[in-house]
């Protein structure tokens, strides 16, 4: 399903995230001190300039339309919005490596799950409650 109005600047997001996910997984791979602290510092980047208002944005359409979500979905949203908050930038007991690993795979099944799942539905409820949901 194509996004349209709110949704599509989110998913446009995305996909610097999963470019990310990917920068992360490399140095990682790596194994490499110098590496995995320019990747750690990317990540926080990316956090300060656009997850934390990319998570805002999308915490609050659902609750807009926490009554037609799936609560499953919104639970596992929520969670998964509070790790990669963790990982990104709070305190954290993994090690550089295990952090990016975790934050790159954390990340990936995170977006495909929105983009399949929540997004969907979503979509169809902003599309009935447009107005609504702009202001």
């Amino acid at each position: 399903m194509p996004r349209t109005g709110a949704l599509l600047p989110l998913s446009r997001e995305h996909h610097a995230s999963l470019v990310l996910a990917r920068t992360a997984r490399r140095a990682a791979d790596s194994k490499n001190m110098t590496a995995c602290s320019a990747a750690m510092i990317e990540v926080e980047n990316h956090w300060h300039t656009l997850l934390a208002t990319h998570f805002e944005e999308e915490e609050r359409l659902m609750r807009l339309a926490v009554d037609v979500l799936d609560s499953e979905s919104v639970l596992r949203i929520s969670a998964e919005h509070a790790e990669l908050r963790m990982l990104a930038c709070g305190p954290c007991q993994l090690g550089p490596v295990a952090r990016l690993y975790r934050f790159s795979d954390l990340i990936v099944t995170h977006v495909r799950y929105e983009e399949r799942t929540l997004f969907p539905q979503l979509q169809l409820f902003l599309g009935k409650n447009e107005r609504r949901c702009t202001s």
